[in-house]
């Protein structure tokens, strides 16, 4: 494995236990989640909920529902790690 993929590895990683994280943390289903995350520094793995405002990718703002999938075994609402792989080709 290269730096490169052990970077991106372990963004997609932080990133998803982020958004899980707010999936559980929402005083709303996650299909009426309208919450935003900002990617604040994608090297150290900081992000921040910036609330709605919808996806801006020009200034690393995603909203949370574009970031998750339907499981299939359990039809639960959970992060996409394809999703997120591709969010981090933009920073590594």
């Amino acid at each position: 494995m290269t730096n490169r993929d052990e970077d991106i590895k372990a963004f997609v990683q932080a990133f998803t236990e982020y958004v899980g994280a707010q999936l559980q943390n929402s005083h709303e289903w996650a299909d009426y989640n309208a919450d935003s995350v900002q990617i604040v520094d994608a090297r150290n793995h900081l992000f921040r909920n910036v609330g709605k405002k919808g996806t801006d990718e020009e200034n690393d703002i995603y909203a949370i529902r574009s970031l998750c999938r339907i499981d299939e075994e359990t039809l639960d609402i959970i992060p996409d790690k394809g999703r997120a792989e591709s969010i981090a080709r933009n920073y590594f």
